[in-house]
């Protein structure tokens, strides 16, 4: 079965030992960090995966700036704290840093009279400029980088799936993968299942939010479909719950856990 995680700022506690505690206790597989916590906290982090039988699966954004800033400075600046928390990642033997190409205001399609400073083929190229200098460099230290495609109203640079394929193909790097998200793949692919087929040989994470960005099993996402595909072509990687939580997470928690091993058991995965 799929090893499935939580990201870290989901489950209650003060201190990553409490967390993996509640972790454990509930049966998850892993824990999803910020990548600002591989710079931080990295003492912290190995004393807790020695602790309880958690793994430290991946790690998300936490950075400054973004690989498609407007900014130069702050561009570099996210370049090379993504270097850095990747060395350190390697080190604790996570699967990889998730990143998208830019967040945000900067990153949106602004509205007539007024025009983005660079087209969209120049962001394009921008950041596979920007991935190609940090996969270079993970090929020395280690480390994975994951690149997640967001929602039109988020990031105009990479919206769908196939469109992060693209720009993984052109980089050509075994360091740098693809993150489906289902939670925006469901608001940009046409059908959640062909997309994942296609993008199939460069997934390398996936992130589980419903079409609500709530947790699986309280919106209108067809799981047993995406896990199906996702089982049909081979996935054998990490998912983490990347989501929002109502109520308490001492409950939602346990209960999804037991949704999606629910769903991955009907499909064949064990």
């Amino acid at each position: 079965m799929w090893p499935f995680a939580v990201q870290a700022s989901l489950v209650p506690g003060q201190t990553f030992l409490e967390k993996f505690k509640l972790l454990a206790a509930w049966g998850y597989d892993g824990i999803e960090i910020s990548g600002a916590d591989l710079l931080q906290h990295a003492d912290a982090l190995q004393k807790a995966a020695a602790t309880y039988p958690v793994r430290l699966t991946s790690a998300c954004a936490g950075f400054e700036g973004w690989l498609v800033d407007r900014n130069p400075r702050a561009r570099r600046l996210a370049i090379e704290q993504i270097k850095a928390m990747l060395a350190v990642g390697a080190d604790l033997g996570i699967a990889g840093l998730i990143s998208p190409a830019a967040y945000g205001i900067n990153a949106r399609e602004v509205l007539p009279p007024y025009r983005n400073a660079f087209t969209l083929d120049e962001d394009r190229q921008l950041l596979i400029e920007g991935l190609t200098e940090i996969v270079e460099s993970a090929a020395r230290t280690g480390g994975t980088l994951l690149l997640e495609p967001l929602n039109r109203y988020v990031d105009r640079v990479l919206n769908t799936v196939a469109e992060a394929v693209t720009v993984v193909k052109a980089v050509d790097s075994p360091h740098l993968k693809v993150v489906p998200d289902i939670f925006h793949m469901n608001i940009e692919e046409s059908n959640l299942s062909a997309s994942l087929r296609e993008a199939a040989p460069f997934i390398g994470h996936v992130h589980l939010s419903d079409s609500n960005r709530r947790l699986p099993g309280h919106g209108h996402v067809d799981w047993r479909a995406v896990f199906a595909t996702l089982h049909d072509v081979g996935y054998n990687g990490v998912m983490a719950i990347e989501c929002r939580i109502d109520g308490d997470p001492r409950e939602a928690l346990p209960r999804t856990l037991g949704f999606l091993r629910e769903k991955a058991e009907a499909v064949g995965s064990n």
